[in-house]
């Protein structure tokens, strides 16, 4: 099976949480593609989100919610790289929501966390989180 995107694309950073995600859960990972087909057909828009200290400016970003029972919800968070209502979006991370670990992610691939003491901060409750996950 083959997955074709038009109006979505992957960061690589992203596609590492997908194979991630595999190996985790085959359930979530089908859910996942699921919601990126809808995003890509434009029957889905992401949820807005904003700028907070600890993630940066992602307000040119969206999130999809990914929830499933029992299965921890997880965040898809995309960037609107067409100017308007996510004609095109790009992949920056998907990811549990434990510990706000997708906008972590999200805010330190961009680039929106220029303070390296609040970067280094970011990380280490990106690493933390993974630990404590077990991966």
């Amino acid at each position: 099976m083959t997955l074709r995107f038009d109006r979505v694309t992957f960061l690589d950073e992203a596609m590492d949480d997908l194979r991630s995600i595999a190996e985790r859960s085959h359930v979530v990972l089908v859910e996942v593609f699921r919601l990126l087909k809808a995003l890509d057909a434009g029957e889905l828009s992401p949820l807005p989100l904003h700028d907070y200290a600890k993630t940066g400016d992602l307000t040119d970003c969206g999130k999809i919610i990914v929830a499933l029972t029992d299965e921890p919800e997880h965040r898809i968070v995309v960037r609107d790289l067409g100017g308007r209502d996510f004609e095109v979006s790009e992949v920056i991370a998907v990811e549990d929501r434990t510990g706000d670990l997708p906008y972590l992610l999200a805010g330190l691939r961009l680039g929106r966390r220029e303070d390296p003491i609040r970067r280094s901060d970011a990380q280490r409750r990106v690493d933390r989180i993974r630990r404590l996950r077990g991966g």
